[in-house]
């Protein structure tokens, strides 16, 4: 009858339906669902608004580079549109005439002045 006890302990001890866990932790598993998917809505809604944010930021910066550019393309063709004049006025210097008519023009500018 000794060695049936010792059997019986060993048993007991390998074998346990008992779940060890602090106090708390079953009722953190009956947390309803609603309140679990409105965690959700504040980052959300802050990932909207910085997504809109950037998006505004980088087409403001578009509209300045194009305006830049559309400067610098007027400019470019003001500086077209005077070298025109220039060649009009003195001869683009293809021809032996052209040349002879360009001093001419420049020494009758050069005579009013």
């Amino acid at each position: 009858m000794s060695s049936r006890p010792s059997q019986q302990t060993a048993k007991r001890l390998l074998s346990t339906s008992a779940r060890v866990h602090p106090s708390y932790l079953p009722y953190l598993h009956n947390v309803s669902r609603g309140p679990q998917t409105m965690k959700w809505v504040p980052p959300l809604v802050a990932l909207v608004g910085v997504g809109y944010g950037v998006a505004a930021y980088r087409e403001g910066q578009i509209e300045k580079h194009l305006a830049k550019t559309s400067a610098a393309e007027q400019a470019e063709a003001e500086r077209r549109r005077k070298n025109m004049i220039l060649a009009d006025a003195y001869g683009d210097r293809g021809s032996l005439e052209e040349l002879e008519h360009a001093m001419r023009v420049y020494e009758a500018q050069q005579g009013n002045e």
